[in-house]
């Protein structure tokens, strides 16, 4: 076995306070606007989902019909709804705001 010898302290010489490493971790903040949005969303998600998806169904329908009516722009109101009702997927899938950013 080995011994270890200690030395002694150099007279007048202070010890050093240990240095922290990690940075504590900040204190809990309030829930913002983003994760209460996305609970009450994740919550309705499935009859939200239900009617979003009926709703794209009759905008499709709808621009099918009124395809050759000039000034309708039914079209353009069938690409907003299902780009909305993506988001809203990708927003209940991904947008946890709990995960790093």
């Amino acid at each position: 076995m080995a011994k270890i010898i200690q030395f002694p302290s150099a007279p007048g010489k202070e010890k050093s306070k240990p240095v922290q490493i990690f940075a504590p971790p900040p204190p809990p903040a309030r829930p913002g606007l983003r994760k209460i949005l996305w609970l009450i969303v994740v919550l309705c998600w499935p009859a939200l989902r239900f009617i979003m998806a009926c709703d794209v169904l009759f905008q499709l329908l709808r621009t099918l019909v009124l395809w050759d009516t000039p000034g309708t722009r039914a079209g353009l109101a069938l690409l907003l709804h299902f780009a909305v009702f993506c988001y809203l997927t990708w927003f209940v899938a991904y947008g946890d705001p709990n995960a790093p950013r």
